[in-house]
């Protein structure tokens, strides 16, 4: 430890040894230089802290900077004098810089802190745990489409951005309530969706207990029966051709097949075989799990031909899959229905009032219409029933279970006479072909 007068040339001159090499500036006591065995050298002050509260006085050594990377001599001693000039009014200017980094490491600590709940809030809110739910566990089921639009109309667009965790039973009852004011269907359905989620999410120990715990499903909906009239069939038929895009024939094909409306929107060019005029679907694609046939009526085949083929789809969605969006194709179906009724109105003299609305059915009405228009031409129950794919009624208990017989033939005649019916609703005509099926055969 030597004592010189610090200059560029005073400083550069100290040799490094095995351990630190301190030298003190004679020009300002406590201001001086170390020089580490690398050759690093570095300014700094050293001072005697006053005693405080009982406390002896310590020695304190602040480190300034390094020579020559910023500080020069001239700039280190006017740092170091200003430091002094704290200690010679008594404060400690090692204990204030220590304060300061715990003051700043606390900030970090908290700003940290806070970033990783916001994270976790982010990581385990309601739908990031409901994206979870649906990849995870409901594409398990055939049904999971629907479980995902039930979720993302329903609970997430209500709780998305809130903690899985801070969900309540009355949180459940607000969202069921108001869904069920607008369609206790859908209530239902929705508390079907949402129940699962919070069992997956107790399984993963995301929540301690289920809202769902002691909430009551909401009651099953009582059974539609509405079915539309041949006026409602004919004007639906020409309102379908005023939507855009393939709507309209999407439209066309649940009126002439009786079949599921994700069935059709979903139909895809390799499940048709147009040369034998059938629809073949594979029992991942129906809702009971059984691999189906639809026979196609020339009015169906029409309709198809319609069609431009412009991927696997037939109705594709403007995005990835097929189509979606019912809702507001109902709503747009409404629209065109009433214009053609009001034009039909001022063509014909009517009355405006003799035009049904077509707000009163929903598009799963026209799966009633055929099964019941089926019938009314003659065609026993448990065909119609395999028309539609359905097993209950005249199909279900012990003669579902022995029962195989898929009544191919008759299925076939009542798709024909379904679409020329349907043809002759529209047309005012009967069909220009003599492809009327002989019904009597066919009768119960």
């Amino acid at each position: 430890m030597a004592t010189l007068k610090l200059t560029k040339t005073s400083v550069e001159a100290i040799q490094p040894e095995a351990k630190d090499v301190y030298g003190w500036d004679t020009q300002l006591s406590r201001f001086g230089v170390r020089v580490t065995p690398s050759g690093s050298r570095i300014y700094l002050i050293q001072y005697r802290s006053k005693a405080i509260a009982g406390q002896p006085p310590k020695t304190r050594r602040i480190t300034i900077g390094q020579h020559g990377n910023p500080w020069t001599v001239d700039q280190a001693r006017a740092e170091a004098r200003h430091l002094l000039a704290q200690v010679d009014l008594a404060r400690d200017p090692f204990a204030d810089r220590e304060a300061d980094r715990a003051a700043r490491r606390a900030t970090i600590d908290a700003a940290e802190q806070e970033a990783e709940r916001l994270a976790a809030r982010d990581r385990d809110n309601f739908k990031a745990v409901a994206e979870r739910f649906i990849e995870l566990r409901a594409k398990r089921n055939r049904s999971w489409a629907e479980t995902e639009r039930l979720l993302r109309h329903g609970p997430i667009s209500e709780w998305g951005e809130r903690h899985i965790a801070d969900i309540r039973r009355a949180d459940v009852a607000d969202l069921i309530d108001g869904i069920t004011k607008r369609s206790p269907a859908v209530a239902r359905a929705t508390f079907a969706a949402i129940r699962p989620l919070f069992s997956w999410c107790l399984e993963r120990d995301l929540i301690s207990t289920s809202p769902c715990e002691g909430f009551r499903a909401p009651p099953r909906p009582k059974s539609r029966e509405r079915v539309l009239t041949d006026d409602e069939i004919r004007l639906a038929w020409h309102g379908s051709e005023r939507l855009s895009g393939l709507f309209g024939p999407l439209v066309k094909l649940l009126i002439l097949t009786g079949q599921r409306r994700a069935e059709v929107a979903g139909m895809t060019w390799s499940e048709l075989d147009l040369s034998n005029r059938t629809w073949k679907l594979a029992g991942d694609r129906t809702k009971n799990g059984r691999a189906h046939e639809v026979d196609l009526s020339e009015q169906a085949m029409a309709v198809i031909g319609s069609i431009p083929k412009t991927g696997a789809f037939l109705f594709p969605a403007r995005g990835e899959g097929a189509a979606r969006g019912f809702s507001a194709t109902k709503r747009q179906l409404n629209k065109r229905v009433r214009e053609v009724g009001q034009a039909e109105v001022e063509t014909e003299d009517l009355e405006a009032g003799d035009m049904p609305d077509a707000a009163t059915w929903r598009l799963h009405d026209l799966r009633r219409t055929a099964a019941t228009g089926m019938a009314a031409l003659g065609f026993a129950p448990h065909v119609v029933e395999r028309v539609l794919n359905h097993v209950s009624g005249s199909q279900g208990g012990l003669v579902g279970v022995y029962q195989r017989h898929e009544y191919r033939a008759e299925r076939k005649a009542a798709l024909v006479a379904w679409g020329n019916r349907i043809e002759t609703i529209v047309t005012g005509q009967s069909p220009a072909t003599d492809n009327v099926t002989q019904l009597d055969r066919h009768r119960a």
